[in-house]
């Protein structure tokens, strides 16, 4: 499931030509490997404690999109200058994550209306409106 979450990020940024590095266990005894298949029978063969899927296009201050399991932790960053590609690479990856624990994504909802401020103009124009009514134009009805 990671490994589809960094193919679909490769795929959507698109970051093509992608780079790639696959650090296991960093905090203790540092391996790393360069691509997804070599990382992904590392991991079917052996057990690891920690494992980050970098991510990036080849100039890697443009797109940039990180996964970072450990223990029972997932992480994913996505950043860069180019931040439309690296937003729909950290996009695809979220989306792919998502689908596979059947979370909905985070989105913000939208803002309720503003009663209060409805309230205080609706009474400030019936002031108005009143204020109007008794005021005295001065001129001669006939």
């Amino acid at each position: 499931m990671i490994f589809d979450a960094a193919r679909a990020a490769i795929e959507a940024g698109p970051l093509d030509p992608p780079l790639c590095e696959v650090v296991f266990d960093e905090e203790y005894d540092p391996f790393t490997l360069y691509t997804l298949d070599e990382a992904h029978e590392h991991l079917r063969r052996n057990r690891v404690r920690s494992m980050e899927i970098i991510i990036s296009h080849i100039d890697e201050d443009d797109a940039r999109v990180t996964l970072l399991y450990s223990g029972d932790r997932l992480q994913l960053n996505g950043y860069g200058n180019d931040w439309t590609r690296a937003r729909a690479a950290y996009d695809a990856a979220q989306a792919e994550l998502a689908s596979h624990f059947g979370i909905t994504t985070f989105k913000l909802p939208t803002l309720p209306r503003d009663t209060v401020g409805e309230t205080r103009k609706r009474l400030v124009i019936e002031e108005l409106e009143a204020a109007l009514e008794n005021v005295d134009s001065g001129l001669d009805d006939g």
